[in-house]
């Protein structure tokens, strides 16, 4: 039985694309030549080793993490202006609005679990109401820990009674979904709303 919902935020509840950071941080690199877009994005979001990593995890200030990729790439703009580059890559998707009233409107729990940072989380809650429908936000940044780190995860079990077993968490990264699994979560991978529709009919409807 399914007692909470615990939801990714990128690509299940908010489809991104942040190539284009590294693109527009390209066009304003006075080193632009010894760099190219690609490079800019490893170094920001390889998996392992970007930059990202520690600021999702909360060990830099966002401002910490502008100067270095400022200082790195020699950018001619300022943090505002950073901003609003690095900001605007979300769009909404309201086939997953609508499951996520349709669960609301059930009464049953729902988490947002998410490996995000400040700049992105403040910027969404402003502009993306569908957040605030969600019970508990855990954030990487603000838990330091980031999926998939068991720690990340089992913050879930420090705001709620239920039994691991009683959680489905939905996440489109099929490791981050298989850890969950390995600390005893139901899990799945989302590919779309349909299969999420799906799930939900096999166990609640």
């Amino acid at each position: 039985m399914i007692k909470l919902f615990v939801f990714d935020l990128g690509n299940v509840i908010l489809p991104f694309e942040h190539r284009q950071i590294a693109h527009k941080l390209y066009e304003v690199s006075r080193v632009a030549g010894r760099f190219s877009p690609d490079e800019i994005f490893r170094y920001m979001f390889d998996m392992e080793k970007g930059l990202v990593n520690p600021y999702e995890e909360g060990l830099m200030s966002s401002h910490d993490f502008f100067m270095r990729l400022k200082e790195r790439y020699k950018l001619e703009i300022d943090f505002e202006e950073f901003k609003d580059i690095w900001n605007p890559i979300f769009r909404e998707d309201p086939e997953v609005n609508e499951i996520i009233f349709y669960l609301k409107n059930k009464g049953y729990p729902l988490f947002l679990l998410s490996n995000t940072n400040e700049l992105h989380f403040t910027y969404i809650t402003e502009l993306y109401p569908i957040v605030h429908s969600m019970d508990e936000w855990i954030l990487s940044f603000e838990i330091g820990a980031k999926k998939p780190k068991q720690r990340i995860y089992d913050e879930i079990f420090n705001r709620t009674d239920v039994e691991r077993n009683e959680v489905l968490y939905i996440d489109d990264i099929g490791r981050y979904v298989e850890a969950a699994r390995g600390f005893g979560l139901q899990a799945m991978v989302f590919k779309g709303a349909g299969d999420l529709w799906k799930v939900i009919k096999e166990n609640l409807i």
